[in-house]
């Protein structure tokens, strides 16, 4: 594939993926806010708000995969460059909830996976039934608020207070 026909394909799944996150046909509301942050950070490609929640901002990381490999339909994946066992390492050592986002940029679907255990391996597909669907947007908004809800925010002390 063209070099730059890769840069397209990779460009056009993260704003498929900002579409994802941010459909609210099913809510009142959007429930994330996502804010891309670029090529110079190695592990992640967007940092990801959730919205109306009441004295907090909770938050998670993203690294989006685009492909327009077929969608293997007999095994229930899709599948992805891989996502080496390093980057792995990099996105479950970040002290936020982390994911992966697998974008078919034919079809336009997102498929998401958390990245919260220690990998033994590199992923290489993402499960059909983790597509970006408004249940699947519930269910990430309610596990993300979940996480921050057992944490402490800010630090006690500071020097600097």
């Amino acid at each position: 594939m063209p070099k730059n026909l890769a840069n397209i394909i990779g460009d056009r799944g993260e704003d498929i993926f900002k579409l994802a996150i941010t459909d609210y046909s099913q809510f009142d509301n959007p429930l994330f806010e996502p804010a891309f942050l670029g090529e110079k950070w190695p592990a992640i490609d967007f940092y990801v708000e959730l919205c109306g929640v009441n004295n907090s901002t909770p938050f998670f990381f993203v690294q989006i995969k685009a492909t327009k490999k077929p969608i293997n339909d007999q095994k229930q994946v899709l599948d992805i460059n891989a996502v080496t066992k390093e980057k792995c390492e990099s996105l479950f050592k970040m002290t936020a909830p982390t994911y992966l986002v697998g974008v078919h940029e034919t079809t336009k679907r997102a498929f998401i996976l958390s990245v919260n255990t220690q990998p033994s391996k590199g992923i290489y597909n993402i499960p059909l039934k983790y597509e970006l669907t408004p249940d699947n947007l519930k269910i990430l908004y309610k596990e993300v608020c979940d996480f921050w809800k057992i944490r402490s925010y800010k630090p006690l002390t500071s020097y600097f207070l």
